[in-house]
């Protein structure tokens, strides 16, 4: 058995996941909303403030689990430990792994590029530095939002300062891709895939017809 199952790197890429899992339930439920506005405008009448209700909350959540996901662990003495990426890679430097499956690494590097021709923490670590730094404005919007508008609860800082909803996916899709990479390549255990488990998307589709809208709409245009 792989030493690496049950560590703290195990644990913390867990953690991360479930983070994942919350962001992938509010992005999509946020976007059946938003593509489908008028049908539900039309259709339950005064009942559309809920779902305006609904998208401002699924919005809070995303920039929130977003920020978690990419937040950096302080590395000064009494700092605080994260389920993020940047928490499990360090996770993964002190739990010293021994394992790494340095195909699934390549493929990776190649998906995401970084330049680095080593397969261990480094090639790792790497695409982290290079997709946060390409990434790098959104992030920084994303973190103004949480401590701004969901922290302190700052008027000025509207909806309308997110990012766009792509990148929204975009960032998503690279937490799924690292938390799948070290499940892999360093745990040596099978991985949940989030794309996979849709059922809030499909109860709230199931729910709009019910209420009588036609033609639902799934993804942004």
């Amino acid at each position: 058995m792989n030493k690496m199952i049950n560590s703290k790197t195990d644990h913390k890429n867990i953690g991360l996941v479930k983070n994942l899992w919350q962001l992938r339930q509010a992005l999509d439920v946020f976007c059946l909303i938003s593509v489908n506005a008028n049908a539900i405008n039309k259709t339950v009448g005064g009942g559309k403030k809920f779902f305006v209700f609904v998208q401002i909350l699924c919005l809070d959540l995303i920039i929130l689990y977003i920020s978690k996901i990419f937040e950096k662990e302080k590395k000064k003495r009494g700092g605080y430990e994260l389920n993020s990426i940047d928490g499990v890679l360090r996770a993964i430097e002190n739990d010293g792994a021994d394992v790494w499956d340095s195909e699934k690494i390549k493929e990776f590097v190649k998906k995401y590029g970084s330049g680095s021709d080593n397969c261990g923490l480094a090639a790792i670590s790497a695409v982290v530095e290079v997709f946060t730094e390409r990434h790098h404005e959104a992030l920084s919007r994303f973190k103004t939002l949480r401590d701004k508008r969901i922290a302190h609860g700052e008027s000025k800082f509207s909806a309308e300062y997110a990012p766009s909803y792509d990148e929204m996916e975009q960032l998503f899709d690279f937490g799924l891709d690292f938390y799948m990479l070290v499940s892999r390549a360093i745990v040596s255990v099978i991985p949940v895939n989030l794309n996979n488990d849709r059922k809030v998307k499909t109860s709230l589709k199931k729910l709009l017809k019910t209420l009588g809208c036609e033609e639902i709409k799934t993804e942004m245009e």
